[in-house]
């Protein structure tokens, strides 16, 4: 499964259709440790692409997705496990990190 890009809140909730866990990366094309987040992001996908859900929402292109996350800074990521929102992630976390953040 690809990582997914959605724009509108519609998409979104079509997406988190899924017994997945789902992680959500907020972003903008002109934020550097969003594009090295990219990475451990792609990394994760090719990994766990079975168990987890990557979902990417460019901040620029969906302000009204990001203001219902209380996105203040980007790079910000959110895991939805068994349904149930978690702490946020700010930042670039390096792929292991992530990893045990999710449990996988």
């Amino acid at each position: 499964m690809s990582i997914v890009q959605v724009t509108t809140k519609e998409e979104l909730r079509e997406h988190l259709k899924t017994k997945k866990i789902v992680l959500i990366n907020f972003w903008a094309e002109w934020c550097g440790p969003c594009k090295m987040f990219k990475g451990v992001l792609k990394e994760l996908n090719e990994e766990f692409s079975g168990k987890v859900k990557i979902i990417r929402v460019n901040v620029e292109k969906s302000p009204d997705i990001a203001a219902e996350y209380k996105v203040m800074g980007i790079p910000h990521s959110r895991l939805i496990i068994h349904h149930k929102l978690r702490e946020p992630i700010i930042g670039y976390v390096p792929f292991e990190q992530l990893k045990q953040m999710i449990g996988i």
